[in-house]
This record gives structure tokens, sequence and C-alpha cells, in this order.
């Protein structure tokens, strides 16, 4: 099948959440968090937003990585985990996120058709360039661009 989009250049997606999947660090530590992988994925994702929109609401800007761990400590807090090294594991986890099953073919099928493809996001450099490498698709990205 021949991929025709007319008059686009260029496709611009957010990282976390559309192309790596933001699940996959806890699901990674299953073996650490037993039951409470699933929970802790959904907190931990649902309080990253929150903090992200209340801190961009109020002008009070932290690095995507800051928010990240803060957003962890939440989800420990609530669901009672007091486990240093796991928090050290998991958010080195969060560095290499898989890519979602579909993303790195559909990259490819973008690319073929002449599209110039990257990534607009309020990761930090750092995290984005790591989790691009690590889900095999850093090569088929023009750019990798970091908002605040």
């Amino acid at each position: 099948m021949t991929l025709r989009l007319h008059g686009i250049e260029a496709c611009v997606f957010d990282a976390y959440g559309t192309l790596f999947d933001v699940s996959s660090a806890a699901r990674s530590a299953q073996d650490s968090l037993g039951e409470k992988w699933q929970p802790l994925a959904e907190l931990w994702r649902a309080k990253q937003l929150q903090y992200t929109w209340l801190r961009s609401l109020t002008g009070r800007h932290v690095d995507f990585w800051q928010v990240t761990g803060d957003a962890l400590d939440f989800a420990f807090s609530t669901l009672q985990l007091d486990d240093p090294a796991l928090r050290t594991r998991l958010m080195n986890l969060y560095l290499i996120l898989g890519a979602y099953p579909e993303v790195p073919e559909t990259l490819k099928r973008l690319k073929a058709a002449g599209l110039k493809l990257a990534i607009l996001s309020n990761g930090s450099p750092a995290m984005l360039a790591a989790a691009a490498a690590n889900a095999g698709i850093a090569n088929l990205l023009d750019a990798i661009r970091w908002r605040k």
C-alpha cells in the first residue's frame, strides 16, 4: 500500500504517550512492583501531566526530569511504597521507555513517503535522545526539539 499525503511535508509528534509507552517503565519493574505496577504507572503518568499543566499555568517551569521524579514520588507515597533503589530503577527505566509496537514501522512508512519527521516535547533533550535511541527510532527522526 502506497502512502499518499498530498501537501504535507512533515509530521511532528509528541513523545510521551504518543510515540513512547509511558507504562513501559513500571511494566519492566513488575518483578519488584507485583500487582502495583499498573496502578503505579497510571498514577505516575496522571500526576506527571497534572504537575506539567500546573507549572505551565503558574509559570513555574522545571525540567521534565524533575516533574517525572516528583510525580513518581507522589505515586510512591500514595501506594505506600518506600524503596529508594526501586525509585532509582524506575527513573532509569523512564530514560529508556519503549515505543509503542506500531511506531517504528509507521515512522519508516512516513519516511519512505518523503516526509520529514520530528518530535516536539517538553521532555528534556537528554530524556528524548535516550528514549529515541532505545526505541530504535532516532535514525528516522530529522529533529528532536524541546519546549517548556
